[in-house]
């Protein structure tokens, strides 16, 4: 049942990352935002489930590493950082790398944050 949940949800969120891609502009700052946001909703999903329990393994499972995972696009982010780098659009790659990683830990944090509150509430 985990697997299948796992496939459900990998689908789900690579058809949303292919939805976003087309409503929004095409370009490494919208990967980032991209990835920005599954950082937060996972820094929030995981924690918060985790203390509440009530959503069966497969299921968290299928969101966390299903949907987040096919939404967030850590190849994508790879490439284009590789172009800013051929492109020598040094300050670019710097930018996009450093905003992206400390971005992407620092709304983990807030989701968490976001989750611990909810919990004690």
């Amino acid at each position: 049942m985990v697997y299948a949940a796992l496939f459900v949800g990998g689908a789900l969120g690579a058809m949303l990352r292919l939805a976003a891609g087309e409503i929004l502009p095409y370009g490494a700052w919208t990967t980032m935002g991209i990835n920005w946001l599954g950082c937060l909703v996972l820094g929030f999903f995981l924690p918060y489930t985790a203390v509440k329990g009530k959503l069966p393994e497969a299921v968290r499972i299928g969101i966390s590493a299903g949907v987040l995972g096919g939404f967030t696009t850590f190849s994508t982010f790879s490439v284009e950082t590789l172009a800013f780098v051929q492109q020598e659009r040094w300050w670019s790659a710097l930018l996009y790398v450093g905003g992206s990683l400390l971005g992407g830990i620092a709304l983990a944090g807030c989701g968490w944050l976001a989750a611990r509150r909810t919990v004690r509430a």
